[in-house]
């Protein structure tokens, strides 16, 4: 008899352990709030932006908290916010607090640097397939460095490697000052890691700060691609040789509100993407 409710208990518990797990939840902060798939707009690959269906006010005032990503109940990997005031970065994935992207989207860092990137993880790759979030955003490749006396040009392609059609900021628009205030440019290290060149263009901020124009963006349809080239003054002339080079392309952050995200058909491109390469300069 003891036995038959001893079994008698252990399945009723079992039975309420198993409907604590709601199999719908993808993304977790601290210990209360959950997100199901259905909360999720998509993930961008590319520059590791969630994307929420809606805004939510609670992400402004995450400073300090600890996030995962789930998949039936089990934790694919898991990270922390990190305050904006932080001197240190974490050694793992961390979301800076509060969010540059609005209170609708939150990008997720990784301080793992020399090992692979565990937001590549084969199994949060597989789950975003299979609920349709998955997106791959933008790629950049890089053409060429020239340099002709005083100027060095430097030509670099966009992809557009979503499935979706998508906006990106275009320097031939904004100019180059605009531009550099949205991205350091070009720098370029030798061998031995000492800055040999930076990207020395004046920046011009936007008036006000915090304001954009759809003036500045192009439309680059899935699969297109679109190159351009930026020229900088050098200063100090650079030796033939071999060097390590690095740029940033930047998108928009927290200038596009929610309601600003979509324009028709394209969805304007959020955050960066960046281009190491070593190449032998002549």
């Amino acid at each position: 008899m003891k036995k038959s409710q001893l079994f008698g208990i252990i399945v009723i518990l079992t039975i309420i352990s198993c409907e604590k797990i709601d199999h719908e939840v993808f993304f977790k902060i601290g210990s209360d709030l959950e997100f199901k798939f259905s909360d999720i707009e998509l993930y961008d690959t590319s520059t590791h932006i969630l994307y929420f269906k809606n805004s939510h006010a609670e992400f402004d005032e995450m400073l300090k908290n600890t996030f995962a990503f789930m998949d039936n109940g089990e934790i694919i990997y898991q990270g922390s916010f990190l305050p904006g005031y932080s001197s240190s970065i974490p050694n793992g994935p961390y979301i800076m607090s509060p969010p540059m992207y609005g209170n609708y989207a939150l990008k997720i860092e990784n301080g793992h640097f020399d090992k692979p990137d565990i937001r590549m993880d084969q199994r949060i790759i597989n789950v975003l397939k299979q609920h349709d979030l998955l997106h791959s955003g933008l790629a950049i490749s890089s053409g060429s460095i020239e340099i002709a006396g005083s100027q060095l040009s430097f030509k670099f392609t966009i992809t557009n490697q979503d499935q979706s059609d998508l906006m990106v900021i275009d320097p031939d628009k904004t100019g180059p000052n605009l531009f550099h205030y949205f991205t350091n440019g070009l720098r370029i290290y030798d061998l031995a890691h000492n800055d040999v060149f930076s990207g020395n263009i004046q920046h011009q901020a936007p008036d006000p700060w915090n304001s954009w124009k759809i003036d500045w963006l192009s439309e680059l349809k899935s699969g297109d691609s679109k190159e351009f080239t930026i020229n900088y003054t050098i200063n100090n002339p650079i030796n033939p040789g071999e060097y390590d080079t690095y740029f940033e392309f930047p998108g928009l952050a927290y200038q596009v509100t929610k309601d600003q995200l979509y324009q028709g058909s394209y969805r304007i491109w959020l955050g960066d993407i960046s281009l190491n390469k070593r190449r032998t300069i002549q």
